[in-house]
């Protein structure tokens, strides 16, 4: 009964530790195509800030 229970842990483990290899990566890939550069078509007007003196 016991080589069956450490067998199964080994295959857990090995279940575990491949699928967190081929999520990581698509994380990775997937926030990289989610930082799309933003095109800005008119330019910003900076307002005048009011400070003390002006």
């Amino acid at each position: 009964m016991l080589f069956i229970s450490n067998f199964m842990n080994i295959y857990l483990f090995w279940i575990l530790f491949l699928a967190l290899w081929a999520i990581v990566p698509l994380m990775i890939i997937k926030g990289r195509v989610d930082e799309a550069p933003n095109i800005q078509t008119s330019p910003k007007v900076k307002e005048k800030k009011k400070g003390w003196f002006n």
